[in-house]
């Protein structure tokens, strides 16, 4: 089981634990901290709290989920194999210089894209395709599926699919929630209904947030483990569909294949990842994630 989220929870613990510890026998320091009165310290220490339970919770949620995870996959097989994925692309600035550098390295990947950017960029989906990645669905227009109404949750399936079909010939039954944010009753549209497979991750390279490349491949040296998926993106922002800066995530990439492969992994696309998952693999693991 992933020990980030409860890592998580011992510092803001602490952090709470401290601001309670001050707040009673050093409130003079307390009052200087809050510009010269303590009467906030109360509030100040119930923010905190609520800031480290929230992010307790998302952080679990976002490693391990909540209720039944029936069709969704985090990680691969307990073997030395890892899956390098793509999210919201493609995009004209950096989809097809990560293409080169894995063309040269010689590994596939896995592209989650949207089918606005599918239809916007349509050579660039078609090389993805033709050079033997993975394509997979990330909803048409990156629309949140939490909340939705389920007529905008298959709105974004359907179109989605049908713009990648349209534009490479691939009918994909890859699927990733945009922000990894899901329901039960959007998972069951997703798996049970669409017959997708809720394709997660077990490593985000966190490129979003403008780490540079050495930084990039230390968290990922630090948190890969046999089986893992790795979440970078070669499109987004943090509130735009496009417009973030992925030049880190580009230079980033060579260094990471190179590191994967000195530790003995082999980087495959999630698809040949999810042929090695036996069955006996996957029960364990989904009671394992229930837990």
């Amino acid at each position: 089981m992933n020990s980030r989220p409860y890592r998580l929870l011992v510092v803001v613990g602490v952090a709470v634990l401290l601001t309670a510890v001050t707040s009673a026998y050093r409130p003079t320091l307390v009052e200087r901290v809050l510009g010269g009165s303590a009467h906030y310290a109360p509030t100040l220490f119930v923010s905190f709290a609520i800031i480290a339970v929230v992010a307790v919770i998302v952080s679990y949620y976002e490693y391990h989920g909540f209720g039944t995870q029936e069709g969704i996959v985090r990680r691969g097989p307990n073997a030395p194999v890892v899956a390098i994925t793509y999210d919201d692309g493609p995009n004209p600035k950096y989809t097809p210089r990560i293409l080169e550098i894995l063309q040269t390295k010689e590994a596939r990947a896995t592209f989650f894209c949207t089918g606005l950017h599918v239809e916007k960029y349509p050579e660039i989906a078609r090389r993805i395709v033709a050079e033997g990645h993975d394509i997979g669905s990330h909803t048409y227009s990156h629309r949140d599926l939490v909340p939705a109404t389920r007529r905008v949750v298959e709105d974004q399936l359907r179109r989605a699919e049908a713009a990648i079909f349209s534009v490479t010939g691939v009918a994909t039954r890859l699927f990733r929630p945009p922000r990894g944010l899901y329901s039960n009753a959007v998972r069951r549209i997703v798996v049970d209904e669409f017959g997708l497979q809720m394709i997660l991750w077990t490593v985000s390279a966190l490129d979003w947030r403008g780490l540079t490349p050495k930084q990039i491949v230390r968290r990922i040296a630090r948190y890969v483990r046999p089986g893992a998926i790795i979440l970078f993106h070669d499109s987004g922002a943090l509130l735009r569909r496009e417009g973030g800066k992925r030049a880190s995530t580009v230079e980033a990439l060579p260094l990471v294949i190179d590191y994967l492969r000195s530790a003995g992994y082999e980087i495959v696309p999630v698809s040949e990842m999810l042929d090695r998952l036996t069955d006996t693999e996957m029960e364990p693991r989904r009671a394992l994630e229930r837990a």
